[in-house]
């Protein structure tokens, strides 16, 4: 089964924006991302084949002199995971495109931001089931997070920058933010299903509290009856006299061990105010043969 991030990305990586300098913008992040050099030429690896895909779609649309060879390696490590790599040639076109002299200039537009950060998350991103802790991360170089950062805040996102290990991380926590943010870079999907997810989850914690709270309530009715009926035990088994109104809240309490204050004092006709002032005259006499 995928799991939500790889769902995200599937989504994105099928979505084209229809305006070819957002397409360009797009496809620098995801090469910025997720691009080394290597023997003259360009490597771009992904575990995802959608977003493999995407890159070589894209392209093929900027250099299509440029044809990339596409492999599937199986890296050496412990998951040894599967990776899609497309490669190219270095050439001109290819150099200049994958390091432009004007990005800062180029993201000044609010549609730009969206197509560099869409590009960022396909090629390092990574979202928490929304069932967990809300969290989304893109994950690069020390610059390159600081920079994407920088775009979320003037996106009006609330993002936060740290060092894991030896990567850096450009982040959103909230998740209003990470749900403005899939809806922002175009995974509806995405939103709907994290939408329910929170629905469900928030319903869940609220049925919690009450039932902590319930709980919590009964628990203390429990040690109230039982402080009370210890007082008692220790007033008859002195035979101490009492009155007529003591009587009858004693009588009430042995007769109804777990019931609440409030409900013996239904039984009576009286409040539940009056009761308490009773079993605290009970209490009273209980401490002095206790000392």
């Amino acid at each position: 089964m995928p799991s939500y991030a790889q769902e995200v990305k599937d989504e994105l990586a099928r979505k084209f924006d229809k305006r070819r300098d957002c397409q360009r913008v797009e496809l620098i992040a995801l090469l910025k991302g997720g691009a080394k050099k290597i023997d003259g030429r360009i490597e771009f690896s992904n575990p995802n084949a959608a977003v493999a895909r995407k890159v070589i779609t894209l392209a093929k649309k900027f250099f299509p002199v440029v044809k990339p060879e596409v492999a599937a390696v199986r890296r050496k490590t412990l998951l040894k995971d599967l990776r899609y790599v497309v490669r190219f040639i270095a050439v001109a076109d290819v150099m200049t495109f994958f390091e432009p002299p004007d990005l800062d200039e180029t993201l000044k537009r609010t549609r730009f931001k969206v197509a560099y950060l869409r590009g960022a998350f396909l090629a390092r991103g990574m979202v928490n089931r929304p069932e967990k802790e809300y969290f989304l991360q893109i994950g690069t170089t020390k610059a390159e997070a600081l920079f994407l950062q920088r775009l979320m805040i003037d996106l009006e996102f609330n993002a936060g920058f740290r060092q894991r290990r030896n990567e850096f991380l450009a982040f959103l926590r909230g998740g209003d933010d990470i749900c403005d943010f899939l809806g922002m870079t175009g995974a509806e999907s995405a939103v709907e299903r994290f939408e329910v997810a929170r629905n469900l989850k928030e319903v869940r914690m609220q049925v919690n509290r009450v039932v902590n709270m319930e709980t919590a309530s009964l628990n203390r009715s429990i040690e109230v009856a039982q402080r009370q009926l210890a007082d008692i035990k220790i007033l008859t088994t002195n035979k101490v006299p009492v009155n007529h109104t003591l009587r009858e809240a004693i009588k009430l309490r042995t007769e109804n061990p777990t019931a609440t204050v409030g409900e013996l004092a239904e039984k009576i006709s009286i409040t539940g105010a009056a009761l308490a002032a009773r079993f605290k005259k009970i209490h009273d006499l209980a401490e002095k043969f206790r000392k």
